[in-house]
């Protein structure tokens, strides 16, 4: 998805996606039951093709291809390009259909739900979730960074995920934390940042990252 130019995004559509993306962040990774519906065979076929688009789209990005091209897309999906482009007008709202299948599958890791337990336990936790969330979509999350200068639902994606990040350290050590804490969280929320995760793991294992930086964690806020 290359040479990505966003399209002008009103200010009640970046309302409108942002608070579609928490309501898919809320669910929790899971949905409601949904009335079955009977789909004749060409509307079968065209959400068969949407859903092998977005899948393969998916695939590259987790192969490590940031930003695949449409004909990659095409390729890896089975799809040709031309039709890609009748299920998505753009490449900004195939990106659109990327983002709202990749977030209830990460949702879990993003809970504001902290656990009823000590600090120890609960920063332990805390690592080990948000290494889970970076192990799972952190090839996702370059992809949104990568885009975000061009993309307009990847800049709102961005923002919204760095926001939910913050406010997850802040509900989960809130009982240590204070009101005007800033410098401390500010800490706290690089700590847990994909940028420091990754290089822990793959230096220390991911035990040994998830213990380092639940010492440092304790560190800072005892």
């Amino acid at each position: 998805m290359s040479a990505l130019q966003p399209p002008e995004i009103s200010t009640d559509d970046t309302i409108a996606l942002v608070s579609a993306l928490e309501l898919a962040l809320n669910a929790d990774g899971t949905t409601g039951a949904e009335e079955p519906t009977e789909l004749d065979g060409r509307k079968l076929r065209a959400e068969r093709g949407r859903s092998a688009v977005v899948n393969a789209a998916i695939e590259l990005v987790n192969a490590g291809n940031p930003e695949p091209t449409i004909a990659e897309i095409a390729v890896a999906s089975g799809v040709s390009e031309r039709t890609i482009f009748r299920y998505f007008p753009d490449r900004e709202a195939l990106f659109s259909a990327l983002v709202f299948e990749v977030v209830p599958r990460v949702a879990q890791y993003l809970s504001f739900d902290r656990p009823k337990r000590p600090l120890a336990e609960r920063a332990s936790a805390l690592v080990a979730q948000r290494c889970d969330f970076v192990r799972i979509a952190g090839p996702f999350a370059r992809s949104v960074e990568t885009l975000s200068p061009r993309s307009s639902v990847a800049a709102v994606m961005l923002q919204l995920r760095r926001t939910r990040l913050r406010d997850q350290v802040i509900v989960w050590l809130g009982p240590e934390l204070s009101a005007d804490d800033s410098e401390r969280i500010a800490v706290l929320d690089a700590l847990l940042s994909r940028s420091v995760i990754e290089p822990l793991i793959e230096e220390l294992g991911p035990d040994g990252a998830v213990r380092s930086l639940s010492d440092a964690i304790i560190r800072i806020v005892s």
